[in-house]
């Protein structure tokens, strides 16, 4: 962070040779580094790097105080970086999918090679060259904004960043963590290079950044109770991005398991390699028209119903397996209601959980028109007749005379809630079914 002050743009001018020959010969002309800095009351390492070459340029007010002059202003080749350094992370705040090393590559697009020199960003150069400055202010011109405006975003920016930062330590735990369990680059986490964090030059992160991981750790955290490898694959491609033409290994892993034990096929007929390769992690992906050939065997596999057993399956395949036989079972139950009646096991489940209570029967509770129960049980209204019909006893109990009559709607909701009743229902849509004159021969007796 610059306080404000710090924001003002300042100059330094370079020391060219003539500058330094002028220096030695006409200024310092040989008196000790200590006796000048102090007869000049200049600062003795500033006097020091000068005389051994060790700076290249000057602030204005120490060039006049040096030559005794005004320093030439069209001369003016480095400035005070803050402003610069401000705008950048305006800039990149405004626009999250760039980055230092993006901008750095506009500022020395002939340097395309060159390592990113970090140091112009975070203020360890506290000077920069005024040709960034001018770069860096263009790009928000560009945009119609001035120079006023800019500095005022910069000031609000630093305003927000001041409450939204973490330090580094308090998210260095976390970060190892998951660079443990998920093997990921801590760089991508940070988008920065780590190293910059470790050796000091950055100190704290983004409470956005921060955040994301935390919640990647309870997600990595779940992923590990689940055991599962394609949960833990999953999370690692949402930090380094999927490839397009490519799908995981590991979607895939079960189902080759099965085709090469139960199938008798080769892993690397179809990947093309050993398997080991993958299962060593060494290689995470396939390409899509493998996986795609690896599918469609396996969906004709599982059609010829081989002898798999069901906790082999994957969870897709048991799911729709355990789905079938559900279905098997109801039409197996609902058979035996048909054929064999079961009135005691109907009465028990149409049966309310509790009596009718005398508000029922005064009115001062919700009730719900005959005609209307069947459309809030979702059921055909012909079979409900036949259900009413055939349980009226019970039924006329049940019901309330108000104008027309009616069932108590906890009752009608209560039953509309029963698993059990899913039977009933089905049962007597079939005999409407029936009555209507569709086919009953679906309806075969079942052995008990």
């Amino acid at each position: 962070m610059h306080t404000k002050a710090e924001m003002s743009t300042g100059s330094r001018i370079e020391i060219t040779e003539d500058r330094l020959k002028t220096f030695f010969e006409d200024i310092f002309k040989g008196d000790s580094v200590s006796q000048f800095s102090h007869s000049k009351g200049l600062p003795y390492s500033l006097v020091y790097n000068l005389v051994h070459g060790r700076i290249g340029s000057l602030s204005a007010g120490d060039y006049r105080t040096i030559f005794g002059e005004d320093p030439p202003q069209e001369e003016v080749t480095r400035v005070n970086g803050a402003y610069f350094r401000g705008m950048v992370r305006l800039w990149l705040f405004l626009h999250r999918d760039v980055t230092e090393a993006d901008l750095y590559k506009a500022f020395y697009p002939e340097k395309e090679n060159r390592k990113v020199d970090y140091r112009i960003f975070t203020g360890k150069t506290k000077t920069v060259d005024a040709r960034l400055e001018t770069l860096m202010e263009n790009k928000f011109r560009a945009q119609s904004l001035d120079r006023a405006t800019i500095r005022h975003w910069i000031e609000e920016l630093e305003d927000l960043e001041a409450g939204a930062r973490v330090d580094y330590e308090k998210i260095k735990p976390l970060l190892h963590y998951l660079e443990k369990k998920l093997g990921i680059n801590l760089s991508r986490m940070l988008k920065q290079q780590v190293s910059r964090y470790e050796s000091g030059e950055l100190e704290t992160v983004s409470k956005q950044i921060y955040s994301k991981a935390s919640d990647l750790r309870q997600r990595v955290e779940k992923a590990l109770e689940s055991g599962s490898r394609l949960e833990m694959e999953k999370l690692r491609e949402e930090i380094y991005r999927s490839r397009e033409g490519f799908v995981l290994f590991s979607e895939l892993e079960d189902i080759l398991r099965l085709l090469t034990q139960y199938g008798k096929k080769s892993s690397k007929r179809y990947l093309g390699r050993a398997i080991s390769t993958y299962k060593k992690e060494k290689l995470r992906r396939i390409a899509v028209w493998r996986a795609q050939r690896i599918k469609k065997d396996w969906r004709r596999f599982i059609q010829q119903k081989p002898g798999v057993p069901l906790k082999e399956l994957p969870f897709k395949d048991l799911k729709g397996q355990l789905q079938h036989l559900l279905v098997l079972l109801k039409f197996h139950l609902v058979n035996r209601l048909l054929l064999e009646g079961e009135p005691v096991y109907e009465q028990a489940v149409l049966m309310p959980s509790h009596p009718i209570a005398e508000k029922d029967k005064t009115g001062h509770a919700d009730l719900t028109k005959i005609d209307e129960a069947a459309s809030v049980l979702s059921m055909e209204g012909k079979a409900f007749d036949l259900m009413v019909a055939k349980h009226s006893g019970l039924l006329r109990k049940l019901a309330i005379h108000k104008d027309q009559w009616c069932l108590p709607a906890w009752y009608v909701e209560e039953l509309k809630d029963k698993k059990e009743f899913e039977l009933i229902k089905a049962k007597y849509e079939i005999l409407a079914g029936c009555v209507k004159g569709r086919s009953s021969s679906t309806i075969t007796r079942t052995p008990s």
